[in-house]
């Protein structure tokens, strides 16, 4: 858990306790960091980016409908800055405060507006880790003023469509798009290939000092005019930068204000957009001035994919023949010197690959960093050339242990753990599953964790009952189950996105990476794809016929569909290829249709005639590419839900549950009726069968018969008074009449969501609810309510419900 005070800070070997003075220290501290101008050498990027066209819309007037939209786009359980203004209250108040809102934008675009006195914010410090106890080691986030964050957001929102078309594709940083598993997958795909290859190379992972805290404002303004933007868009940048504002917050304690001169507020909309702006000089650096490092690392990755960024998280891939690794240096400390950013040569380290010791040593002494071996941690993720080890998943289980830690399953009931089973515990290995197949013990161990603490059964306890099959349990709420992710197919569908970009998105640095690693004329169809890559690869391609079978191609050119292997319009006819002697796999659809008489030799089978036929009478258009399509969702577009959706159902069972999700009651409720509907609540009867019951008997007619769910809710006498009750009330509801609660429950909930088809399954449900909780009341707490009493309590919920759930 991270320390929510800081009751000790050690600065200079002295530890510091008293509140002032650590509330001192780190306004000092912050002061010299960001309230400081340093100067950086002018530096001309036109020679890398050349001239770029301005990019006029980025400073178009203001509308009403863009602030709105950046009004109800900020988010509403965010702290407020030194204002006391929640971004909610603006949503609530709109219509009160946006006359005097696009007054303050008329203001900006006429540059008339004076932020001196609004653009302030509190810097909230957040440690680094839980052992945090120096000045260095807590992260400044600013809560900004709404007003100057408003204006951030929105600038922010008209600069991010045009981030993809400015910033490199190896940062994969806030580009909307682009995937931060891309370079993850990127890296590892070309630390594979330098480990089988014997070319010479380093890989370089560089950690830049309070990257976001050092970005000297000339550098930046500098790059924003190479990169096309506006006078008047700079402009409004320039005066959120200077003047900007900030009072360090410890222990709810505020410190004095000071003025920022460097550096980019960490909570700012704008900030990350900023940020990548000034990284992606140093990719254009190497692929640019680095002459030696333009050379190919191998003849399939060239200099453009020497560089990978998230952010601030940079890897630089390079050949160590000649000067490159001189080069590189001088390249790193030119861009220290132009930026204001300053390497962190502690943090900073390098992997060798093909290198002899006395090698490495000399790379050490250039570089200034230790070199590290295989696996290293990058993005949150074990980059390494082997599977990941044993340790690697652990790791992610005791995850999961730490955050089951923290809660107390015996204080929450059964629909609160499951919203945190699936909210939460199902959601944490996603990232991991995004770029691993989990092996099958992982699996299971995530789901012991998971099945245990929905059920609320401790560790090591024997207490809490499995009432529900697991894989009934992990089927959607459509098919009858709880909604719980099925870890191994969810897996799966986040694997199948991989094949959907490099068919369908084939510029994204992912799909280039991978095109690269493998054969070109291979690229076309994943059933030709040949393993020859990494182990990702390989599982990629134990997916490749279910990803075929999934997707159609709608032709235009033919140009990127291979004939044999393309899902085209008459299904694949690779099988055709593989009971005779090839017939020139690779060629294209485009060919075909063009000359196919020449394209093969005869004599023609009646299937490839026929095949050519059709082809003769589908027109192509040479101007616009091959499209695939994704069949299971009607936009045709691969969306992880729809692939999981088409697993989950794949020879699944529907169990003939009701719509028990929609109704408008608690999910507490909801959950009994669910388990209601399955018979799994724990009557006399489900418990003789797990030989735990002691007596027998129904408490509320107080007979001797064995107490089942029919029983107690549809054949009891106490229970036939409270429906006659109930009856007598909503006399336009039909509740009697049934013998088995399922049927009762289908009754209710199996039809049309008219009025008072609601109403009849919020009021069944309901009193199946009061009967429950009276039966629970006599055996464990020797209460005894009335009919009269039940029948007020259901219709005093039903009103309740009916209104705000």
């Amino acid at each position: 858990m991270r320390k929510k005070r800081i009751n000790c800070i050690s600065l200079d070997g002295e530890l510091l306790t008293d509140q002032n003075a650590i509330l001192q220290a780190f306004t000092s501290y912050f002061k010299d960091l960001l309230g400081k101008r340093r100067n950086v050498h002018p530096y001309s990027l036109h020679t890398m980016y050349g001239q770029r066209p301005l990019l006029f819309s980025l400073d178009a007037p203001f509308t009403a409908m863009e602030i709105k939209h950046a009004v109800t786009s900020l988010s509403s359980n965010k702290a407020s800055g030194p204002d006391g203004i929640p971004n909610e209250f603006a949503k609530l108040k709109w219509d009160l405060l946006h006359h005097d809102i696009l007054a303050i934008f008329k203001d900006l675009y006429n540059g008339t507006l004076d932020l001196k006195d609004l653009n302030l914010a509190h810097i909230t410090l957040l440690p680094k880790n839980d052992l945090a106890a120096t000045l260095t080691e807590f992260r400044p986030i600013s809560i900004i003023n709404f007003i100057p964050k408003l204006i951030s957001k929105v600038l922010a929102s008209r600069l991010s469509a045009h981030l993809h078309s400015l910033v490199s594709p190896s940062q994969l940083g806030f580009v909307k798009g682009r995937l931060i598993q891309e370079s993850f997958l990127s890296a590892r795909e070309v630390v594979s290939h330098l480990s089988k290859c014997k070319q010479p190379a380093v890989m370089l992972k560089l950690d830049f000092f309070k990257a976001f805290d050092t970005v000297n404002w000339c550098f930046l303004l500098n790059v924003l005019k190479t990169f096309g933007i506006p006078p008047k868009f700079i402009s409004w940048i320039e005066l959120l930068l200077s003047t900007s504002k900030s009072a360090v917050i410890v222990n709810n304690q505020v410190g004095n204000f000071f003025n920022h001169f460097q550096g980019l507020r960490q909570g700012d909309p704008l900030s990350p957009f900023m940020f990548i702006l000034v990284a992606d000089v140093l990719s254009k650096m190497c692929q640019t001035m680095g002459t030696s490092l333009a050379h190919s690392i191998s003849t399939r990755l060239l200099s453009p994919f020497l560089v990978l960024q998230y952010a601030d998280d940079t890897l630089i891939f390079a050949t160590t023949k000649g000067k490159s690794v001189q080069t590189l240096k001088l390249l790193l400390n030119l861009f220290s010197l132009v930026s204001g950013l300053n390497l962190n040569l502690a943090k900073s380290s390098f992997i060798p690959f093909n290198l002899s010791q006395q090698q490495t040593d000399q790379v050490r002494r250039i570089l200034q960093c230790e070199n590290l071996t295989l696996p290293l941690p990058y993005l949150g993720l074990p980059l390494t050339v082997n599977r990941p080890t044993k340790d690697s998943y652990v790791q992610l289980i005791e995850k999961l242990e730490h955050k089951l830690a923290g809660w107390k399953n015996k204080l929450l009931s059964r629909a609160g753990r499951l919203t945190l089973v699936s909210s939460v515990l199902s959601a944490i290995p996603i990232y991991f599953m995004s770029v691993f197949r989990l092996p099958e013990w992982v699996v299971k161990a995530v789901d012991r964790l998971r099945r245990n603490f929905l059920w609320g059964k401790a560790c090591g306890s024997s207490k809490g009952i499995p009432l529900i099959a697991w894989d009934r349990v992990c089927l959607p709420k459509s098919m009858g189950g709880f909604g719980i992710p099925n870890l191994k197919l969810l897996n799966t569908a986040l694997l199948l996105k991989w094949l959907w970009r490099l068919t369908a998105q084939p510029n994204s640095q992912w799909s280039v990476i991978a095109n690269l690693l493998i054969s070109n004329k291979h690229r076309l169809s994943p059933l030709s794809w040949v393993s020859n890559g990494s182990f990702f690869w390989r599982d990629l391609l134990h997916l490749r016929h279910l990803f075929a079978i999934s997707t159609d191609i709608t032709l235009t050119n033919g140009k990127s569909t291979l004939f044999w292997y393309g899902n085209w319009g008459i299904g694949h006819l690779h099988f055709f290829n593989h009971l005779t002697k090839p017939l020139k796999p690779f060629i294209t659809v485009h060919k075909c249709v063009s000359d196919p008489w020449s394209t093969f030799p005869a004599p023609f089978t009646r299937q490839l005639t026929s095949a050519l036929q059709f082809l003769q009478r589908f027109p192509l258009h040479c101007n616009s590419p091959d499209q695939v399509l994704w069949k299971w969702d009607t936009s045709g577009i691969f969306s992880v839900k729809s692939a999981y959706q088409m697993l989950v159902s794949a020879g699944k069972t529907t169990f003939p549950c009701p719509s028990i999700w929609k109704i408008q009651l608690p999910p507490s409720i909801q959950v009994f009726a669910l388990l209601l509907f399955h018979n799994r609540l724990l009557t006399q009867e489900a418990l003789q069968k797990r030989q735990m019951v002691f007596v027998q008997g129904c408490v509320l007619c107080v007979n001797t018969l064995l107490e089942t769910a029919d029983h107690l809710f549809c054949q009891c006498s106490f229970a036939l008074d409270i429906w006659g009750k109930v009856q007598a009330f909503f006399p336009s509801l039909s509740l009697f009449g049934f013998t088995e609660v399922r049927s009762l429950l289908a009754h209710s909930l199996n039809i049309s969501s008219s009025g008072r088809r609601s109403l009849l399954a919020i009021v069944t449900v309901t009193t199946l609810w009061a009967i429950w909780l009276e039966r629970n009341n006599r055996i464990f707490r020797g209460e005894f309510r009335s009919v009269d009493s039940i029948l007020h309590w259901v219709v005093s919920q039903q009103t309740l419900f009916s209104k705000y759930c």
